[in-house]
């Protein structure tokens, strides 16, 4: 019971309470930039499996050997992920510093303007943000920073730690840890001894590390886990020393020289003593300040370089890389805030306003290119042969049905998932083109009839497909599994995420959009593996492959399977296919024929086909294609196939159907003869775990706000286990057909990559396989252990029967 004498004390308390949390509040929308993007490193890699793996990867050798080269190139590596964690650190501390100078600036004079005579140490007591706020938050920041990322080590150092369950809340409790720690330093160096002995530290423990990276780099310890993890905390130990050497005294020792490059006004300090003056930055630091814009400027020009290089981008890799594009983003968000807090108006809302109101430029239309350039036949996608004429010429060309009992004929399907998808689809692929050609046999390939593939799996098939097309036929090396895999195991990711973190976010800022080049994050992920090294037996050749290079041409036989990529028109959620035959809108239920769509002399490449299949925002956005009719230019926007069906069933059930259809109404006796030896193999190659789905409640909150898209996100897994479940049953209904018809022999066989729950004893794969366009070693060595223990493969293989 509280007592009447209690209650002034218990008001005063909530004031202090009610101030505390108005001004955490306050700090928070202050310092938001930065804590949206130490946010956004947290979810990227500390929540999220595609970033975990990202980790991982940088703790792996990317260069295999003993050669000094490999062995410096790795040192690179890592030592560019320090300066990057390093650069993101001090942008996001000293900048938010100048934040909360401009922010301190202009208490002070709203002070003086409406407080007048109001004593100096008083002017706390009618700040909007307190002066400790404005003091601890920098610092904290870059705390912050690199707590964010020593939890994303920690996934590795301490895999099932308590400190996961509740991360967020660790974080805080850790931040008190370091916020008191850094409290008690700032006290330490109030003493001039003390601050003289602090610089001391610094230089030694600064040395020391320089010392210590590159002798663990080459001993090979630093990839494990443990020592990068020490070597994080040691970095962040002399952050701890830099930011208090700012301290009294020391700053007392430095202003003499401080004050000598202060009397300049000419030149470039003269430049930035005005700036400073702009933006209300203590003239006292002018030497932090300078070199704040030094390391900037180093920063910006090594964040221009991977977004004009693919070569730059991939050296950096995708962590350094991220890392370095959230310190510019930074800067540049924390620079709107100084000056949002300058002219008292939020220029953040008031760009996003703007940018939301009016149209910014285009730059997400579909790469083509003309035909005619290539002395090509500019209207040979007219020429394209129906299923009707491929199917006659398949059987035509296929004289070896003659000589056995049972000919299977092989309709692939690839699952949705990008470069894990792409490298398991291509490796069984691959796999079972070796072991053909091992067997002496006649080839797998010459046994597929089409390729159907979704995303990720669209991106298998087209490699395959271009392996088989670029091969020499006479040539019997089997190597079509360690081509893929040479060619598919590479880093798409980081130069997507260096367009994407650079050009596409500026895209949206009016004026400094029409400076931008039209070029967008797709762009760069097609060019990513048009790039990449393709240095195997085999080659890809997406750099130089065009589709209208890939189509099956009216009265010829080019000996090649027929190849879907699907993918998804976004005004209608139409199905559409990238089909190297002409969709026949009756037998196909009116599939959007995307070549068709293409204006006359003009072809896209096969990389960009492969892409349009797999544009799964955020990642990569719609592609527009404009066809032109007599009405007018009508614009086509196509995402991932995925949205509509993940595995490319459909198109692969209704061009079985049309082939049963067209079977029986053959009368030529060679050809029916054949047909009927004709076994309709349904191989679906999958990546994802199996199982039925965990149907978890929702609550009343959830089930008002959000059932609407938690029912569409439903849909979309869904529609693909329901277009699987609908060819599996079609292919049973082709079994029940008398033995008398042309077909009737089918059988739907799955070859996944995670525990086949049909396969008795097979546990040895539940994963996680990380879904990126980027895979670590770790997962993808697990994924070449599972190709050679899957069950189902290994009966094919060794010719068991399915």
């Amino acid at each position: 019971m509280i007592q009447l004498t209690d209650r002034p004390g218990l008001i005063t308390l909530t004031r202090k309470l009610v101030r505390f949390i108005s001004n955490l509040l306050k700090s928070l929308w202050l310092f938001f930039p930065a804590i949206l993007f130490i946010l956004l490193t947290f979810a990227c890699f500390v929540v999220l499996g595609q970033g975990k793996d990202i980790v991982i990867s940088f703790t792996e050798n990317t260069r295999k050997g003993h050669a000094f080269g490999d062995i410096a190139i790795n040192f690179l590596i890592k030592f560019t992920f320090f300066i990057a964690i390093a650069f993101w650190v001090y942008i996001s501390w000293y900048s938010s510093h100048i934040v909360a100078d401009g922010k301190r600036y202009r208490q002070k004079t709203y002070a003086n303007q409406f407080k007048p005579g109001l004593p100096e140490d008083k002017f706390d007591t009618v700040y909007e943000v307190q002066q400790l706020f404005l003091d601890v938050f920098p610092r904290l920041v870059g705390y912050a920073c690199f707590i964010v990322v020593l939890f994303a080590i920690s996934n590795m150092v301490f895999p099932n730690s308590w400190v996961k369950k509740q991360p967020i809340l660790f974080m805080a409790v850790f931040l008190l840890i370091t916020g008191f720690i850094d409290k008690q330093l700032i006290r330490f160096t109030d003493n001039q001894v003390n601050s003289k002995r602090l610089r001391r530290w610094f230089k030694f423990v600064g040395i020391g590390f320089l010392i210590f990276l590159p002798l663990l780099q080459f001993s090979g310890l630093l990839n494990n886990p443990y020592v990068l993890f020490a070597m994080i905390i040691w970095l962040m130990i002399i952050y701890t020393l830099y930011i208090n050497l700012r301290r009294k005294i020391v700053e007392e020792d430095a202003l003499k020289k401080m004050v000598e490059i202060a009397g300049k006004d000419t030149g470039v300090i003269g430049l930035l003593k005005k700036i400073m003056a702009y933006i209300h930055l203590d003239q006292k630091e002018i030497g932090y300040f300078l070199w704040f814009n030094i390391i900037c400027s180093l920063g910006l020009l090594a964040y221009l370089a991977a977004i004009i290089s693919y070569r730059v981008s991939v050296a950096f890799g995708p962590l350094p890389l991220v890392l370095l594009a959230f310190a510019v983003l930074l800067g540049f968000g924390n620079m709107i805030t100084s000056l949002s807090v300058k002219s008292g108006i939020n220029f953040h809302f008031i760009i996003f306003l703007v940018a939301a109101i009016f149209t910014t430029p285009e730059n997400h239309a579909v790469r083509t290119a003309l035909i005619h350039e290539r002395n090509g036949d500019v209207s040979i996608f007219k020429k394209r042969q129906n299923i009707q004429q491929y199917f006659n010429n398949w059987m035509a060309n296929h004289p070896g049905i003659d000589t056995v009992k049972e000919y299977p004929v092989y309709f692939v399907l690839g699952n949705g998932g990008a470069s894990r998808s792409a490298y398991w689809v291509a490796s069984v692929l691959g796999r079972l083109e070796d072991s053909s050609l091992l067997a002496g046999k006649e080839r797998f390939s010459e046994h597929v009839f089409c390729l159907s593939g979704t995303s990720g799996g669209g991106v298998g098939v087209a490699s395959f497909y271009a392996l088989l097309k670029h091969a020499d036929k006479k040539d019997h090396t089997p190597a079509f599994e360690t081509s893929a895999k040479e060619f598919l195991r590479q880093d798409f990711l980081t130069y997507t995420l260096a367009r994407m973190l650079g050009p596409d976010y500026f895209n949206y800022i009016p004026l400094i959009n029409l400076v931008i080049p039209n070029r967008d994050r797709v762009d760069a992920l097609e060019k990513g593996f048009e790039n990449a090294l393709d240095t195997s037996h085999y080659k890809v050749h997406f750099d130089s492959t065009y589709f209208d290079q890939c189509i099956a041409k009216q009265g010829e036989y080019n000996g090649l399977p027929v190849l879907c990529i699907n993918t998804t028109r976004v005004q209608d959620g139409n199905p559409g296919v990238v089909c190297s035959i002409q969709l026949d809108p009756k037998l196909f239920n009116k599939r959007v024929d995307v070549v068709d769509l293409l204006p006359q002399d003009t072809s896209i490449r096969l990389s960009t086909a492969a892409i349009l299949g797999a544009r799964f925002p955020y990642m990569s956005p719609a592609g527009r294609i404009d066809q032109h009719t007599r009405r007018g230019t009508r614009q086509h926007y196509f995402v991932d196939g995925g949205y509509f069906d993940n595995s490319g069933a459909g198109v692969v059930q209704e061009m079985i159907r049309a082939i049963v259809k067209i079977s029986d109404t053959i009368s030529n006796p060679l050809l029916r003869a054949r047909m009927q030896k004709l076994k309709i193999v349904v191989l679906h190659i999958t990546n994802s775990p199996q199982g039925d789905i965990n149907v978890k409640p929702i609550t009343p909150f959830k089930n008002d706000l959000s059932s609407p898209l938690l029912t569409i996100l439903g849909a979309y897994d869904m529609q693909t286990t329901v277009n699987d479940m609908r060819l599996s049953n079609f292919i049973t209904d082709v079994n029940l057909r008398p033995d008398s018809s042309a077909i009737s022999k089918a059988i739907y066989y799955p070859v996944h990559l995670y525990n086949d729950l049909e396969e008795k004893g097979d546990t040895l794969s539940n994963g996680p396989y990380a879904m990126n366009w980027f895979i670590s070693d770790s997962v993808r060595n697990e994924m070449d252990r599972r190709l050679v223990k899957q069950p189902k493969l290994s009966r094919m293989i060794k010719g068991a029967g399915f």
